[in-house]
């Protein structure tokens, strides 16, 4: 099992030097490059009319944004994880993809307040239509719990497109808060929307998409056609005024250690192991990635 990735073993999925062949023109654990980000330029009405949306219909999206990173580099990184069979979440151990949610602290303070705080949990995707391959399958996160009565978040998932995504390449789906009669009510999960409520998020690379765990949503099944592989990632920020959804809290500007990425990506494989029941690999390295982790 050790020797599964891309000819990798354990001890060098454990250092730096190894992210650093795969990728060079990529960061890990570089202090100076992380200090030289800026946030977003956003102005208050675009920020204030995104706050409003996901109060209202449980999302939004955004067009391209000036992430000032290199959202192509970032995407063939994942893609080449994917021909080493090396599982596309470890993408986090790059400054790169933890900067994309930092320069968004103008929009998640906005929504989830000034002292909003990160949580443990990120994950990528790389779903190939050539393979026939789909995203997860319709489902609320943590339900109406999630939410206050008036619809504001009190945990957001954020979801970045490096690539385009596109109905042929499995785009994302949602029925929108407003037109979803079960939606924040005690029967969340007798579903009841109509077919026409559904709605397609096309998105184009460097689009910045976001929604509450309530809503209902799902990744779509790519068409078996050749196209760009749908990548992406996500992670979740909540409210620090709420009672924690995961633990422990990260500070959103704060660069994780490379020790801290490795502890966040095996804990990733033990959380999303029902969404790959089959993947030995994945069980592997959620037992054995950390230094004195297997069980």
């Amino acid at each position: 099992m050790e020797s599964l990735y891309g000819g990798f073993d354990l001890a060098q999925l454990r250092s730096e030097d190894t992210w650093h062949a795969i990728a060079p023109s990529l960061h890990v654990c570089d202090s100076a490059f992380w200090q030289s980000q800026q946030a977003l330029q956003l102005d208050d009405t675009t920020i204030d009319t995104l706050a409003q949306l996901t109060t209202r219909e449980g999302y939004f999206q955004t067009d391209p944004v000036d992430w000032q990173l290199p959202v192509y580099d970032m995407a063939n990184l994942i893609h080449a994880l994917r021909q080493l069979r090396i599982p596309p979440v470890f993408g986090f151990v790059y400054d790169e993809f933890w900067l994309m949610y930092v320069k968004m602290q103008p929009v998640l303070a906005r929504i989830l307040g000034d002292d909003y705080v990160t949580l443990p949990n990120v994950w990528a995707w790389h779903i190939d239509p050539a393979a026939n391959e789909h995203g997860w399958r319709p489902h609320r996160d943590r339900g109406r719990a999630s939410i206050f009565e008036d619809g504001r978040p009190k945990i957001l998932n954020v979801w970045l497109p490096l690539t385009d995504a596109t109905p042929i390449n499995g785009c994302m789906y949602i029925v929108p808060a407003d037109r979803d009669p079960t939606y924040n009510t005690a029967e969340e999960m007798n579903m009841q929307y109509q077919l026409n409520d559904i709605r397609a998020l096309p998105a184009a690379a460097g689009s910045m998409l976001a929604w509450n765990q309530a809503v209902l949503h799902w990744g779509s099944h790519a068409a078996p056609r050749i196209a760009t592989p749908r990548i992406s990632i996500g992670a979740e920020f909540q409210r620090r005024d709420v009672a924690p959804f995961s633990e422990p809290f990260l500070e959103p500007g704060t660069q994780p250690t490379f020790a801290a990425r490795l502890w966040m990506i095996a804990e990733q494989f033990k959380r999303y192991r029902h969404h790959h029941p089959d993947d030995a690999g994945l069980a592997f390295l959620a037992d054995n990635l950390v230094p004195g982790s297997a069980s």
